[in-house]
């Protein structure tokens, strides 16, 4: 009885985590905050600041217990049989690459179809994305964690630089999280845009999804619970930034150039691709 309570704690403490942080990433960014002076003119806001080293202390906070995570998480209990492995390893091919792809999709579906709105929704998801895997990236390479599955017994193996060259020493922090929750963040900014009072359904659903990544990823030994923490943070407040500042602004360079194309028949089976010198 005992043993099921501290896992039960230990599920919860993580789920806990990744919808707090992300959470804290998103609120100051969107949403009646949107009008601050900040937000008009930087990308970042100062309160991002603070949260990212709220953020900082609760990713350390959650280290502390990763060796433990990791042993639950190879547990019988929790693995179970070959076909539970075979169901994760299927729900763990979410990650970056389909969803940005889908991104890149709706935005085309968009062009295509003359809704602005879905373009809209797919490039502010597809720049959160792009941005979000660049950065999460560059951090990977820099600090080279390495993966449990590698280390075993040593979460805080790390190897500066290796990170680039090596998948092993790439697990800090998660990609396949940082996409998710980028992705899920961005499209409850711009459900908050168009139909606020939506945001409240459609934001428990998004983010209870974005979890899945991340936690598959604990199942699989590809990440410590902090490499999981720190991703959904990452995502979050890179996705919340990217569409509240393209909705703080009447168009970004990138907004006018990508969102100004459309492609039409040129009436000899080929098409025409016309440009809008919007403003």
């Amino acid at each position: 009885m005992r043993r099921s309570s501290i896992r039960l704690r230990v599920r919860r403490g993580v789920l806990g985590a990744l919808v707090w942080l992300a959470s804290l990433a998103a609120s100051p960014s969107l949403g009646a905050q949107r009008d601050s002076t900040d937000a008009q003119k930087t990308f970042f806001v100062r309160r991002d600041l603070v949260a990212t080293g709220v953020a900082l202390a609760a990713t350390a906070a959650v280290s502390s217990a990763d060796l433990r995570i990791a042993h639950w998480a190879r547990g019988s209990n929790v693995q179970g049989d070959s076909s539970r492995r075979r169901l994760v390893e299927q729900m763990t091919r979410l990650n970056e690459t389909p969803l940005t792809l889908a991104a890149l999709a709706t935005y085309g579906v968009g062009r295509l179809a003359h809704s602005a709105t879905t373009a809209d929704v797919g490039l502010h998801t597809l720049e959160a994305l792009l941005l979000t895997t660049t950065v999460s990236e560059v951090v990977r390479g820099t600090l080279g964690r390495t993966r449990p599955r590698e280390a075993r017994e040593d979460p805080f193996v790390f190897k500066p630089g290796n990170g680039f060259t090596a998948f092993e020493t790439r697990s800090f922090p998660s990609l396949h999280t940082a996409a998710a929750f980028a992705t899920a963040t961005a499209l409850v900014g711009e459900i908050r845009e168009r139909r606020p009072g939506a945001a409240r359904y459609a934001a428990p659903l998004l983010y209870a999804a974005a979890t899945v990544p991340g936690l598959t990823r604990i199942y699989l030994d590809q990440h410590w619970a902090s490499d999981v923490v720190a991703g959904a943070f990452v995502g979050a407040l890179l996705g919340s930034r990217v569409v509240s500042y393209a909705h703080s602004h009447r168009r970004s360079r990138l907004d006018r150039a990508l969102l100004g194309v459309s492609a039409v028949p040129d009436g000899y089976g080929g098409v025409l691709v016309l440009v809008s010198a919007g403003r």
